[in-house]
């Protein structure tokens, strides 16, 4: 199986990172003259060589571009309160960045009951998500706002929608994507959105969605969501 190191710059910064170089070179004990595949984040495979097999920074040498990706032709968005547990959080994050979201936004609401994040850690599951998917184009993970401080910032997607429970809802997700067009997405905490907060959303252009008839937890619902997305756009 082929393995993939990342480095956001790989072409300015010619080492990998102390994580990444003892990856490389104590893991799967690579060592000088080896070649190495290195991932941008960006949509490009980068063919390198290693010309210092050092564990805590291993450099290397380009010697082509091997592949350059094309970015899916909408943009998907999950904003989605943190979860009590951040365990659940960085499994979100992780099963997300795998099925290739673009944008996660972190908000608190009324009901939140976690108010900080590790965003580095988030980062780390995006990056590690990346390699092992291979979909080739980082996810952009935004650091925590408040439901009011995130409806009032610059939003660009023109689909946006509200998930919460309403068993009168008859408006399901998958109904309402509409094919390679960008979305948002809001996933509430558990004890979901207050009714205010719905009417707030609602009064910023986000449609009330449902994503079925159980009541899901906070990331449950938020990998269910990006699942819709993708094959609402695979068909």
């Amino acid at each position: 199986m082929m393995n993939y190191f990342y480095n956001e710059f790989p072409e300015s910064i010619t080492a990998l990172t102390p994580e990444e170089s003892n990856h490389c070179i104590k893991v799967l004990r690579k060592k000088r003259g080896d070649q190495i595949d290195i991932i941008d984040g960006k949509g490009h495979v980068f063919s390198a060589e290693i010309i210092d097999d050092n564990a805590r920074k291993c450099s290397y040498k380009i010697l082509d571009v091997k592949n350059t990706a094309k970015r899916n032709s909408y943009h998907s968005h999950i904003a989605i309160a943190p979860t009590k547990n951040h365990d659940r959080l960085e499994w979100f994050v992780e099963k997300s960045c795998e099925l290739g979201i673009n944008e996660i936004s972190i908000v608190t609401t009324k009901r939140t009951e976690r108010k900080n994040i590790n965003l580095d850690r988030l980062e780390k599951k995006a990056i590690s998500a990346l390699k092992q998917s291979k979909n080739l184009f980082k996810t952009d993970i935004n650091n925590m706002l408040t439901l009011n401080d995130f409806l009032k910032s610059h939003i660009k997607e023109e689909n946006r929608f509200i998930a919460f429970v309403d068993y009168d809802n008859p408006n399901f997700l998958h109904q309402k994507i509409t094919k390679d067009s960008d979305i948002l997405i809001l996933i509430g905490p558990e004890g979901d959105f207050t009714p205010e907060e719905v009417e707030l959303a609602n009064s910023k252009g986000f449609d009330n969605v449902s994503l079925g008839k159980s009541i899901l937890r906070t990331e449950t619902a938020g990998v269910i969501a990006m699942h819709t997305i993708n094959i609402a756009n695979e068909c």
